[in-house]
Formats: C-alpha cells, sequence, structure tokens
C-alpha cells in the first residue's frame, strides 16, 4: 500500500515538473515543442536518488536562432523554474533538438 502511494506522489510529481518545463520554452524565444504548443509528451522526467530529477526534451527551433545559446538558455530557465517551485534539484537537462523550422 505505501509503495502504490509513494508511486502515485512519483506520478504526480513527474506531470508538475513536466508541466513546468514546458511552460519554460514559452519563456525562451526561437524554440519550442513539437506538435501543440503544450505538447507534454515531448518531455520525460526521470527522478534520481536524494530528490533530484534530469529532464529531457524534444523540442524544434526557429531558424535563424543559434542552437548552442537558444538550448543553453532553455536549460537555464528549466532549472530555475523547477528548483524554483517544487524541492527538487535539477541534476541535468537534455535537450534534442529534433527540427529546425524554416519560415517560408
Amino acid at each position: 500500500m505505501a509503495q502504490q502511494t509513494y508511486s502515485n506522489n512519483l506520478a504526480a510529481f513527474g506531470k508538475v515538473i513536466s508541466s513546468l518545463a514546458a511552460d519554460a520554452v514559452a519563456d525562451v524565444e526561437g524554440i519550442s515543442l513539437p506538435g501543440s504548443k503544450k505538447s507534454r509528451n515531448a518531455v520525460s522526467v526521470y527522478f534520481l536518488p536524494n530528490e533530484k530529477v534530469s529532464v529531457e526534451f524534444f523540442v524544434d527551433i526557429a531558424q535563424g536562432y543559434s542552437i548552442p545559446t537558444t538550448v543553453s538558455s532553455l536549460q537555464e530557465s528549466v532549472k530555475t523554474q523547477i528548483e524554483r517551485a517544487t524541492k527538487y534539484k535539477v541534476h541535468a537537462v537534455n535537450v534534442h533538438v529534433m527540427n529546425v523550422n524554416i519560415d517560408q
């Protein structure tokens, strides 16, 4: 019973952290989640020992933006939002650029 409650709590925290991470994308110009703007499937959260989390993103970037600079801004934004809003410390923010959006 206690194990199931713990699993339910992690699932709830995972949704909260995923939502915070997805919202952080809106704070960084030139980067977006694939598909809809709030696509939670593009964000994965992994819980680590000692109240740490690792976040993994799959993102699109707009043409004309520097990938290293934009990804670094996203990583900092995610880290700040998660650590400010939860008890968890961010161990890593891994960002995978899937597409470069070219405006016609």
